[in-house]
């Protein structure tokens, strides 16, 4: 198995795929949360490198291959990660995120999944969210939830073929960061069924060289970082 704990050394490759698994919504709160010079990547970094707070890397666990990181599950219970003084004094644009959060107290919550495109299809996301139930169900917690969008198709195929149910869902209000719409959807599953239907190993992946990205640079334009990465979207969170 390849899943490991991240550590702050990949911080900035954590920052890409957050950024690109929350459907604009971390850049929209590292906008709204950058110090004083700081750029929005430069404030999503430093949040990424800390210990504590929802992008922390201590929440985070990578799948590597041949030295990359080509996948992430970020994730934790909701319960103890949230500032709840924070969250409820929220700007409109994720009032409805939030609210759907709170109707899943109590709960293992996967804020972001993300994987590479050049090996989508391989289990890398699968073996990712089966090693993140198994750590809910090590702490007790007898539900796993997650937000997705209703324009991501696949992913929510996905989460349904694996069991989990609709809950409630809000409309996503549009911003900068984030211009498709449609709605945020929150959805839940039991940790015991979810550990059946999950296997825990990624099929076979390929001997040939993997991409990596510039950790050098984490302040380099989005657009260009999609193009590079081509990431596979699954959940998203606040």
């Amino acid at each position: 198995m390849n899943i490991r704990n991240a550590t702050p050394n990949d911080a900035p490759t954590i920052l890409d795929m957050v950024d690109l698994a929350g459907e604009g919504i971390p850049r929209y709160l590292w906008r709204t949360r950058a110090r004083s010079g700081e750029s929005v990547l430069e404030a999503g970094l430093r949040q990424m490198s800390e210990r504590n707070g929802e992008f922390s890397f201590t929440h985070s666990r990578v799948y590597a291959h041949q030295d990359a990181v080509i996948g992430l599950c970020q994730a934790f219970d909701l319960d103890s990660v949230r500032n709840d003084d924070e969250m409820h004094s929220c700007c409109d644009v994720i009032r409805g995120l939030v609210e759907l959060e709170d109707m899943a107290r109590g709960s293992w919550y996967i804020n972001a999944l993300a994987t590479t495109a050049a090996l989508r299809g391989r289990g890398v996301g699968r073996a990712l969210l089966a090693d993140s139930v198994r750590r809910a169900d090590a702490l007790g917690l007898r539900q796993v939830s997650l937000i997705v969008s209703s324009n991501n198709r696949p992913a929510k195929t996905l989460y349904d073929r694996l069991g989990f149910r609709f809950e409630a869902q809000r409309v996503a209000t549009q911003f900068p960061e984030q211009g498709h719409g449609g709605e945020w959807i929150l959805m839940l599953a039991e940790t015991d069924a979810l550990i059946e239907a999950l296997p825990m190993q990624a099929a076979a992946l390929p001997a040939g060289e993997t991409s990596t990205h510039d950790r050098s640079h984490p302040a380099v334009a989005q657009s260009e970082r999609r193009r590079a990465m081509g990431r596979e979207v699954l959940a998203v969170g606040t």
